[in-house]
């Protein structure tokens, strides 16, 4: 039934983009100064999980690359690179096609990229709001030509962290909003996917109806669903995904999601989930406490409120509750 996997992969690029039109308008408009060999406008993109602000982006530099050929463009996912040194080591590779050794210093690398980038380039940074130091924007910007494409889940967390010489000079740019996909959008993309991804009769409109209706807007999980619905078809032995499947299909698909996002984060965030798994739900003092007993470095509480709780809180795998003692940390309950 599956005829072709790799459809089904976050990585995947669709050739069209469904129900994002104005968005990618947003973003293509940003970046077109680079035909003309000018410097690209700053773009960031904002809004909940699995609502296409990836898949946009990509998409954009596509069409980009397409009209400038050989234009230099970076991804840099910020939760797998969140540290100033990562991010400049990895902008210096892709951009200036530097040879960078081991434990080389942020000014050095600064200069081998203002040194090494001669055209309008572009990087895209997901999951920007990871960055250990959002100052990182900073050094970025003083790059000529360079431009960014920033992804994150709401712009408070990005930018709040900023001191305020920092923020005038790298918040100015294109605000794009993402709003969950709705149910029609989701199923419509669902279609589509299948058409590539399976044999041709493996599952009805009705079918992914259901699925995209059960997602609440979130592409990602409606087409792992997809995906987990086909591979337990296929072990039935039938050529068609039957309706019965899809509910345990979409709550296996919200499991696999939930298990990745884990896999990805950081070891502050990690330890906190851990705590809060072991012994929760715990309010903010108790969590703290076990934090700072667990992890061999830890942070300032303010530090942990700003940045890494909100994260978790973002990709529902922990919900919170204010009462007397303040707020209180559970697992989300899915």
């Amino acid at each position: 039934m599956l005829r072709d996997g790799t459809v089904f992969e976050d990585e995947h690029l669709p050739r069209e983009i469904v129900g994002r039109n104005s968005q990618m308008n947003e973003v293509t408009d940003a970046l077109t100064p680079v035909e003309d060999g000018a410097r690209a406008e700053n773009c960031f993109l904002f809004g909940p999980s699995g609502a296409g602000k990836t898949t946009v982006a990509r998409a954009a530099v596509r069409e980009l690359r397409r009209a400038v050929h050989g234009v230099p463009t970076a991804y840099i996912n910020c939760w797998k690179d969140y540290t100033r040194s990562g991010v400049l080591e990895r902008a210096a590779k892709d951009l200036a096609g530097a040879a960078v050794p081991k434990n080389v210093a942020a000014r050095e690398l600064i200069d081998t990229l203002q040194n090494g980038i001669d055209s309008p380039s572009v990087i895209v940074l997901d999951e920007v709001d990871q960055l250990q130091d959002p100052g990182t924007l900073y050094d970025l910007h003083s790059v000529p030509g360079l431009a960014w494409i920033c992804i994150a889940n709401r712009e408070v967390d990005l930018l709040a962290r900023l001191d305020e010489r920092v923020h005038s000079r790298v918040s100015v740019g294109y605000r794009v909003q993402f709003d969950r996909y709705t149910v029609d959008t989701t199923a419509e993309i669902l279609d589509r996917r299948a058409a590539e991804g399976l044999e041709p009769g493996a599952v009805d409109r009705p079918t992914l109806d259901r699925i995209a209706e059960l997602v609440d807007g979130d592409a990602r999980q409606a087409i792992t669903a997809l995906r987990v619905a086909a591979r337990k078809a296929e072990r039935e032995g039938l050529s068609t995904i039957p309706p019965r499947l899809v509910d345990d299909a979409v709550l296996d698909a919200e499991a696999a999601v939930r298990q990745k996002t884990i896999s990805k984060l950081n070891d502050h965030q990690r330890v906190l989930y851990e705590c809060i798994e072991a012994s929760g739900p715990l309010i903010q003092k108790e969590l703290y406490e076990q934090y700072e007993q667990e992890h061999p470095d830890p942070i300032t509480l303010r530090g942990l409120r700003k940045t890494h709780l909100p994260k978790l809180e973002h990709y529902n795998l922990i919900e919170t509750e204010r009462g007397g003692d303040g707020k209180t940390y559970r697992l989300a309950s899915g």
